[in-house]
């Protein structure tokens, strides 16, 4: 019989939700529908909808009719022609605080789809937005009506978040107010972006979350304490049910609320129909109500690590347990005290023993989400668990004291006791900050991986059941004897004699297991038996699962020998490239960008760590125009914090007095980071096992007065050494990086190739991002080559690439490659073929 048939089918229909997810299905609008991605970008639209959520800068609307826009190239000229659409908007405005929720409005502005990830490792907009049912937003909005009907209580409860977060801002300092206000409103906008990389870091971000600590607090205490008044089970727990409704409400209901806030009601349910409560069937029944209504929520990290978290209490933790011992007979006579030695030992083996399973609780949270971590973030903070044991004990001191200071008048100096506890979260994570081995960052893994690892996991829950059944029949089978030495003691009567053959009596059983077992095995060798009596008892099953755990974690950080390849990542108008080596050496040369901010954050310091990428033997910048180093100065004012070493910076060897001039913000940098500079000049090489890498410009003491023309530019020469293969090919490939170069410097650098007599690039990178004065013909003449990757933002002023350049690339007869079409361009040699996997491809 299945015991828990409503969890399998919540099961089946979040398997179901997932099918759909992955076919495609999700995606397609409603019949009658039109989606609004399929908007162009930058068109204005006029639309209507419905106000079901704000902040202090946007709001956002639902049920929204698309009356002006380009959508499936269909056009609305009215209200009464309006499409339906079927995702959600957000319009920015400053006027948010002025518009009720609940009300309908017009407004007309310029449509921004949800940026999609066009580079491995960086942040997916547009699926995040998806799990809300947000399709795009408009910016530059206008209101042009709203009719005054609205949602009274909705509008309550926002005005009273307002007025709590003012106070929460009059209690506290600005940045523990704004941790306050993420901890008990939902509030995370104003989170000091330091202090969030730091709780990150270390694995405690996850306090800033609403979840089941709020809701113990806040609905299970309104309950307890309506029950002891003697309040009926159905009025408290619909007390409490409506309580923790408005407190999801006035938060924003997040994924983690949602769950709890849930789980909550099904057990209120349970209780009002006097049915036990399983916290598995209800995690299933919220996991399968929130999938089917969205199933995008399968691709949202919040909600996989909230499920997997209690997933892990639940299951994996009894797993880890230990299993209670009975208690010995004759540890304490009834109304006869204990010593006090005794009773402070077993007070300190009390505690020894809460903290022992609070350690394994949260050793079974981070077992149970280390797949989805580093299939997000690609990274795990080693020490999270024993920072863990310290961080969650207080959590629960300053909830309790920061709501008494936010709801009671005059108790406001509580929140000392949270700036204190505040200053003690900080003080840690600076502390474990700084060990060595701080994060483990094996990269993403793949699905296989994932697949294995959650296997072997079930593995170590079905050996600790089968363990769990062997006990419970051992303990059936001392039950009979003790039944049988029972019957002896009323003859006897009770005398330590009797005791003693009662244990006799008990060894004896357990001694003719012993033979049983014997017989069983007597056919084995001594080696195979002595396995068997070891793996056979607690220690051998315990020890069996602990082996069992770290080949899963092995499974999951296993990574595949390093090949040779190249990436250009998309930085939009810039430069980007990573040049990986079989020898497992890694070289970035250029990462800058004038079109997007942060890339170095946001973009190459990701695809570092999605690709488990912890050293850089070297950076070469070509030039210092911000579109090539800003973010190469952002991952050397960042590498420390986020654990990727560089050994050098290399730049290029031009005259002094221009290099003081024109390099010194990277030299900068470098000091600061400690990192050694060097500098390169035509005809400078080095290599990396097979690979060698040539500088062909520019020439030591360069002079120009345009920085693109010094640029450096690098001949790469892959498995250079290797022999021809059976079939005749050969797995030698080449790439040529040429950075801005142009006019004096183009002309300097295309003398040193017809020096060298280089020819058959299988892979350029066109100079100075496609523009039209730059790869002139007789460069492509000479180099002949096979793939050619054009690095330049999307719809750029420059207008990137021109024409000229496609025509006489075409004309060469070389493939073209864009990273503004294509997104991030990773190239490798196999077989004789160069084979290209662009990150758009198919979409």
């Amino acid at each position: 019989m299945i015991r828990r048939p409503l969890f399998l089918a919540a099961v089946l229909l979040v398997i179901a939700a997932a099918l759909r997810l992955g076919t495609g299905g999700a995606a397609e609008p409603e019949p009658g529908c039109v989606s609004i991605k399929e908007c162009e970008t930058y068109v204005r639209l006029l639309v209507t909808g419905q106000v079901y959520g704000k902040d202090e800068s946007c709001i956002y609307l639902k049920s929204v009719l698309l009356s002006e826009a380009n959508a499936s190239g269909q056009f609305a000229a009215d209200l009464q022609h309006a499409l339906p659409c079927q995702e959600n908007i957000i319009c920015d405005t400053e006027f948010a605080g002025e518009i009720p929720l609940g009300s309908t409005v017009a407004v007309s502005g310029v449509f921004y789809p949800c940026s999609v990830a066009t580079n491995p490792g960086e942040f997916d907009s547009a699926v995040y937005y998806s799990t809300l049912g947000v399709g795009g937003r408009l910016r530059k909005t206008e209101i042009l009506y709203r009719d005054e009907e609205y949602w009274p209580l909705r509008e309550g409860l926002f005005r009273l978040k307002s007025y709590f977060k003012e106070r929460l801002y009059r209690i506290f300092p600005e940045k523990e107010a704004a941790v306050m206000s993420a901890l008990l409103l939902g509030d995370k906008k104003e989170l000091d972006g330091e202090l969030k990389d730091l709780y990150k870091r270390n694995g405690i971000l996850h306090i800033l979350s609403i979840s089941s600590l709020h809701i113990t607090i806040i609905g299970m205490s309104l309950y307890r304490l309506l029950r002891k008044a003697g309040i009926p089970i159905g009025p408290a727990a619909a007390a409490g049910s409506i309580l923790l409704m408005l407190y999801g409400c006035m938060t924003g209901f997040g994924v983690s609320a949602c769950r709890a806030i849930g789980m909550y009601i099904i057990r209120m349910l349970g209780e009002m129909a006097g049915r036990t409560y399983d916290m598995l069937t209800a995690l299933g029944v919220m996991a399968a109500v929130m999938v089917i209504g969205n199933p995008y929520y399968l691709l949202n990290s919040g909600f996989l690590l909230s499920f997997a978290s209690v997933l892990g209490i639940a299951v994996l933790s009894p797993a880890l347990m230990p299993a209670s011992a009975p208690a010995k007979r004759g540890e304490s006579s009834p109304g006869k005290s204990p010593g006090i030695y005794k009773a402070l030992g077993r007070k300190i083996r009390s505690i020894g023993s809460s903290v022992y399973r609070s350690a394994l609780v949260s050793l079974s949270i981070t077992l149970a989400t280390l797949p989805i971590q580093l299939t997000f973030y690609y990274e795990v903070p080693v020490y999270s668990v024993f920072l863990n044991l310290f961080v969650i004990p207080l959590m629960k001191p300053m909830m309790i004291t920061g709501l008494l200071a936010l709801l009671v008048p005059g108790l406001e100096i509580l929140g000392m006791i949270d700036r204190l506890i505040l200053g003690v979260y900080e003080f840690l994570c600076g502390r474990f900050d700084t060990l060595p081995f701080h994060t483990w960052n094996p990269g993403c893994p793949g699905t296989w991986q994932v697949i294995v690892y959650y296997f072997l996991l079930a593995g170590v829950i079905v050996l600790r059941r089968g363990m769990e059944r062997r006990q419970e029949r051992e303990q059936e089978a001392a039950g009979c004897g003790m039944e049988k030495q029972d019957a002896m003691k009323c003859e006897v009567g009770n005398s330590r004699n009797g005791t003693k053959k009662q244990d006799a009596a008990i060894q004896g059983d357990s001694g003719k297991g012993s033979v049983r077992s014997k017989k069983l095995t007597g056919g084995w060798g001594n080696g195979a038996k002595e396995i068997l009596r070891i793996f056979s008892g607690k220690r051998g099953m315990l020890l069996s699962g602990l082996c069992v755990i770290c080949l899963a974690v092995l499974v999951l950080g296993f990574q595949a020998p390093a090949g040779d390849s190249v990436t250009f990542l998309d930085v939009g108008q810039g430069d980007c490239i990573i040049v990986r080596t079989s020898e497992g050496h890694t070289y970035l040369f250029d990462c800058g960008s004038s079109s997007r901010s942060g890339v170095g954050k946001y973009v190459l310091i990701p695809y570092l760590k999605y690709s488990g990428i912890r050293r850089i033997e070297g950076i070469f910048l070509s030039h210092p125009d911000a579109d090539h180093v800003n973010g190469a100065v952002e991952l050397l004012e960042m590498s420390g914090e986020n654990h990727i070493s560089v050994g050098q910076l290399l730049l290029p060897a031009i005259e002094e007095r221009a290099r003081e001039e024109q390099l010194g913000e990277l030299l900068a940098a470098a000091a600061a980071a400690k990192v050694p500079v060097g500098y390169l000049a035509a005809g400078d090489s080095f290599r990396s096992g097979d690979t060698l890498f040539t500088c062909l410009h520019p020439a030591s003491g360069f002079e120009a007065g345009d920085v693109n023309a010094y640029s450096e530019c690098f001949y790469v020469e892959f498995n250079r050494d290797s022999v021809p293969s059976a079939g005749g090919g050969r797995q030698c490939w080449t790439l040529l990086l040429t950075g801005d170069v142009q006019g004096k410097g183009e002309s300097a650098f295309l003398e040193e190739i017809l020096k060298r007599n280089i020819s058959g690039v299988t892979v350029l990178k066109a100079a100075h991002h496609g523009s039209r004065n730059s790869t002139p013909e007789k460069l492509l003449e000479q180099l002949a080559p096979s793939l050619t990757v054009i690095s330049s933002g999307r719809n750029n002023r420059y207008g990137h690439p021109h024409e000229e350049l496609l025509e006489r690339l075409e004309d060469c007869g070389s493939y073209i490659l864009q990273t503004a079409r294509s997104g991030a361009v990773t190239i490798s040699f196999r077989n004789g073929e160069i084979r290209a996997s662009a990150m758009l491809e198919g979409r």
